[in-house]
Parts: structure tokens; C-alpha cells; sequence
């Protein structure tokens, strides 16, 4: 074993264990083995953020942008921090290695901050209107691995999931409850796609979009007339999106109507409710279920 890997190996140990000063002090080490390991820097800014440690978590983001200034990764990571501009939306570079990367621990991990995103859509859905069992050709728009399809299946007629992480998708394979699973980035699948759902369900999505129109828009596309959106968000304040130290864009009742009503939906719920715990504390969510007009 390198000494690097070592190193490596003692920080999962450390972090294990919640040690987060050994475990930093051992990457730490990884990179005065091997400066030109981005994965390094990437985990100590990660872990420094977590810690609300702001200013040394930027200052290893900047670090590795110095070795690799085009790494999208560091430069999510200074954004998140309010030390450099906040994109549009999560590129597809970071999702990649944000949800390939977490693959094999994600639904432990959702788990473990009492995410139950998933269930609360349903429950929106099925206190709205009852629908039918198997009548309903169901879109599950970042499917991931696969928790939204396991409790929509009873629901669908067909289910299709897509998702640009194959990691993910292999996950949502093996629960074989897809009829189809398409590996895409998600607004160039929907502008390919014809108008053949009743149901377009998004757990998890939308907070990866600072202007939710143009994703709304495709959606509408999608939809047939009467169909409808199952989607959250994190709750934010005002019209305008903030993108927080989580890496994702919070949205505020005001701001989804700005984005749906103009797409032609109609609200039909909208919940608040807590979505999952970051640090301890509950993060609310705003859980809504829309109508594309007939």
C-alpha cells in the first residue's frame, strides 16, 4: 500500500469514528504525498464546509482550483461558500461526481438524515385525488436509485426513470420496477420526448436549478393535458433563489408559482413540511403537486 493510500485509508477510519481532526490532518497528509490528488483538496473543503469552518474550506477549494482551475467540483464548493458566483444550475460534471461518488452508501446515508422526501410526494398525490392504480404512465424525472420508483410503481401503467448517473441507475435497476431506465441529462431528454405522461414525479431535482422555468417548461411538454407535477424544494424567502452552503438553490412559494403559472399549471397542493436534517436541524421543504392545464 502507498503511503498516500494509507493515508486515505486512516482518514476513512478517523471520519468513521467522527474524529474529523484526525481525519483532516491525515488528507492533509495525502496531499504533501501527492499534490496533484484533486480528490484530496475536494474532501477537505467538503468536510471543512460541513464544519462550517468557511474560510479554511475555501481556501482548499482555491488550492485545487490552482492545480486544475477548470474543476467544477472546487468551484461548486467556493460558490456554496459565497466566495465566488452561483450558477445557473448544478453542472453535469458535479452531479456525476456528487451521486456516482455516494452511490453504494446514498440510500444509508438519506436514511440516516430521515429523508422522506419520497413518501411525503405520494402522500400529496394520493390525498388529492385517490388516483386509480396501474392507470397512470409515470415519469420519474432524476430517478436516482430508485426510491420514488419502489412506492409509484402500484400507481403506473408504465414507469420510466432517468437519471445521468450510472451508478445510480444500476441501483434503480436492481429493484426492478422500471419498465424503462434512461441514462440522460434530464432537460435534453425532455426536449426530445413526445407528450406521454400523466405523471412526472422529481424528488430531490428541482433544488439543483437556480430558475426553475426552463425546467418547468419541458416538463409542461411532456405532460398530457390534465397531467401532473409532483415535485420539492428547500423553502427559501422571496422571489429570487439563494444557493447555500449545501450546494443546493432554496425557492419560495412566490418564486415556484413565478415558474409554473406562466407554463401553464395550476397549483393544486402545497405542503411544508421538514425534507431532512443537515447539522442537526430539520431542513423544510415545500412539497407541491401541480396540474398542467387540459
Amino acid at each position: 500500500m502507498t503511503d498516500s493510500a494509507a493515508f486515505w485509508e486512516s482518514a476513512r477510519a478517523a471520519f468513521a469514528k467522527r474524529d474529523i481532526e484526525l481525519a483532516i490532518a491525515c488528507i492533509e497528509n495525502v496531499v504533501r504525498q501527492d499534490p496533484a490528488d484533486l480528490e484530496a483538496y475536494r474532501v477537505l473543503g467538503r468536510i471543512l464546509r460541513n464544519e462550517g469552518r468557511i474560510d479554511e474550506a475555501a481556501a482548499w477549494y482555491r488550492r485545487c482550483l490552482a492545480v486544475a482551475p477548470d474543476d467544477g467540483v472546487a468551484a461548486m464548493g467556493l460558490a456554496a461558500l459565497g466566495k465566488a458566483p452561483a450558477p445557473e444550475r448544478l453542472p453535469d460534471d458535479v452531479v456525476l461526481y456528487v451521486f456516482d461518488r455516494n452511490a453504494d452508501n446514498y440510500e444509508n446515508n438519506m436514511r440516516s438524515l430521515g429523508y422522506k422526501v419520497p413518501e411525503t410526494l405520494l402522500g400529496l398525490l394520493r390525498a388529492e385525488d385517490g388516483a386509480q392504480d396501474g392507470t397512470l404512465d409515470v415519469l420519474d424525472l432524476g430517478c436516482g436509485s430508485g426510491l420514488c420508483g419502489s412506492l409509484f410503481r402500484p400507481l403506473a401503467r408504465k414507469l420510466v426513470g432517468v437519471d445521468l448517473s450510472p451508478r445510480m441507475l444500476a441501483l434503480a435497476a436492481g429493484k426492478q420496477v422500471y419498465d424503462e431506465l434512461i441514462q440522460a441529462e434530464m432537460l435534453e431528454y425532455l426536449a426530445r420526448s413526445p407528450a406521454s405522461s400523466d405523471l412526472v414525479v422529481s424528488a430531490n431535482v428541482f433544488c439543483y436549478f437556480a430558475d426553475l422555468t426552463p425546467l418547468v417548461q419541458a416538463i409542461a411538454r411532456v405532460l398530457r393535458a390534465g397531467g401532473r407535477l409532483l415535485f420539492d424544494v428547500e423553502k427559501g424567502e422571496g422571489l429570487e433563489p439563494r444557493f447555500g452552503v449545501s450546494g443546493r438553490f432554496t425557492h419560495s412559494r412566490a418564486a415556484l408559482e413565478r415558474a409554473l403559472l406562466p407554463a401553464g399549471f395550476s397549483f393544486n397542493r402545497v405542503e411544508e413540511t421538514p425534507m431532512r436534517a443537515r447539522a442537526g436541524k430539520p431542513v423544510l421543504g415545500l412539497y407541491c403537486l401541480a396540474r398542467r392545464s387540459a
